[in-house]
């Protein structure tokens, strides 16, 4: 897939999550601006029955000739708080009975707190707080006697409720406007809109899911092109790699091919170790390969023997004198010279050696310069390389262990390889149970630093 191709499907998928995050929002917002004018309008509507109810009853029983103010008895003192002008005494036991039928009739299902306005005392005087399941509430009677012309109908009201609340101190608000009113109060009102808006509750669950999956979705795309570049590269620095060899060794071949060559000792000698030698570099090369393969499906079983770091260390810093030709440069082992032995795999922890050296000289533009250290103290062992080469900048020493990675120069590579020596590296470590780590050699250059528990 194309990096356009790429960019192309994350922006569209961008703007698609974008454009379902907006319709959700916009009619998620038209839902409650619309369950918040349903619930005004429903409360409105049952306090004008309720006040009208009380006018009527009142008018019935005492013989009073009062109305309610259609224009507007009802006034909402702040969100969750309405007032209701009745313009008459109010019955406790009646008003709460009105309010209950009121409600289930207009199907407002929340709980509500009432209190009726004391002319005398000049206070709110709290009546009861009913939950939405109405059935089971008790009342606060804060009324006296009524007179014997209500008694056969107030008994009515009096059977349904039978249990009694002491008076609780009120703290709703008064109103300056009105003298014979009472007021209502939702304290529990965002349960109404939870329950109006529950549907989008799973919408926007799925709405997540589907955010989840796209940003996975994008994760495995980076993921893919990222394989992709690197497969890329892989196969270009295989195919270079092998190349020249492969060209050496075939033009070896045909001038050895001419019966003349055997009147040349000294060609045919050179061509044969040209032969020789690009074989040698082809099947290392090759070996690599089945290395980080056998590293990578966790069949490599190392073979643990107890090793002499005194002895070792040098030993191997000779064999990889001898595997080179034609380089010049310079390696020094200095530190502790005692004995200090650890367990190791013999011919892993030798080609660990041979790649961190192998790259302190391959990356460097003046002479190569290498000094290793055998350091020790209570709890670890540390082996150092410290070198002169062209360093690694910090942003890209996380990275360099990564399988075919190599630090970005531009479109050429003057160093050949396939990224694979520092991967093979870390891992033969981590297989140890022991840590690598890089910083910087001031004034120029790299530490590889080793640490082994003891």
């Amino acid at each position: 897939m194309g990096r356009s191709t790429i960019r192309f499907v994350i922006v569209l998928a961008t703007l698609s999550v974008l454009g379902i995050i907006f319709i959700q929002f916009f009619f998620l917002k038209n839902t409650v601006d619309l369950n918040e004018k349903k619930f005004h309008e429903s409360t409105t509507q049952a306090l004008v029955n309720v006040a009208t109810h009380l006018v009527e009853y009142n008018n019935k029983v005492y013989g009073h000739k009062n109305t309610v103010e259609v224009d507007n008895p009802v006034e909402q003192i702040s969100n969750n708080y309405y007032v209701v002008n009745v313009n008459d005494v109010i019955n406790p036991s009646l008003l709460e009975h009105f309010l209950i039928k009121e409600f289930k009739t207009q199907n407002l299902k929340v709980d509500f707190e009432y209190a009726i306005y004391d002319c005398e005392g000049e206070k709110m005087v709290y009546g009861n707080y009913l939950k939405e399941e109405f059935d089971t509430i008790t009342r606060n009677p804060i009324v006296k006697e009524q007179s014997s012309a209500c008694d056969t109908e107030e008994a009515v009201f009096e059977q349904h409720y039978k249990q009694k609340k002491k008076v609780k101190d009120c703290n709703l608000p008064t109103c300056e406007k009105y003298t014979y009113y009472f007021g209502v109060s939702f304290p529990e009102r965002s349960k109404y809109y939870s329950t109006q808006v529950k549907a989008w509750y799973y919408i926007n669950g799925f709405l997540v899911i589907v955010i989840l999956f796209f940003g996975y979705t994008i994760s495995v795309i980076l993921k893919q092109r990222k394989l992709s570049e690197v497969q890329k590269n892989f196969i270009n620095n295989l195919t270079h790699e092998f190349k020249t060899p492969i060209a050496s060794i075939d033009l070896s071949a045909k001038v050895l091919s001419d019966p003349k060559i055997a009147e040349h000792p000294k060609r045919l000698n050179d061509y044969s170790t040209i032969i020789n030698q690009q074989t040698k570099r082809l099947s290392d090369q090759v070996e690599k390969v089945l290395q980080m393969a056998t590293i990578e499906k966790k069949k490599l079983q190392l073979q643990k023997e107890d090793i002499n770091l005194a002895e070792f260390v040098p030993k191997t810093i000779s064999d990889f004198k001898t595997s080179l030709n034609g380089n010049k440069y310079q390696i020094e082992l200095s530190g502790d010279n005692e004995n200090i032995h650890i367990t190791a795999d013999p011919l892993h922890f030798s080609n660990v050696i041979f790649n961190i050296l192998d790259n302190a000289i391959k990356y460097c533009d003046d002479s190569p310069e290498i000094e290793v250290d055998i350091l020790k103290d209570k709890r670890h062992i540390q082996l150092r390389f410290s070198d002169n080469g062209i360093g690694i900048p910090k942003e890209f020493r996380k990275k360099i262990y990564g399988r075919f990675y190599r630090i970005p120069t531009g479109d050429i590579h003057n160093v050949k390889g396939f990224g694979l020596g520092l991967d093979y590296v870390k891992k033969i470590i981590e297989r140890h149970g022991w840590k690598i780590q890089v910083s910087d050699n001031s004034p120029k250059g790299s530490i590889f630093t080793i640490t082994i528990p003891r």
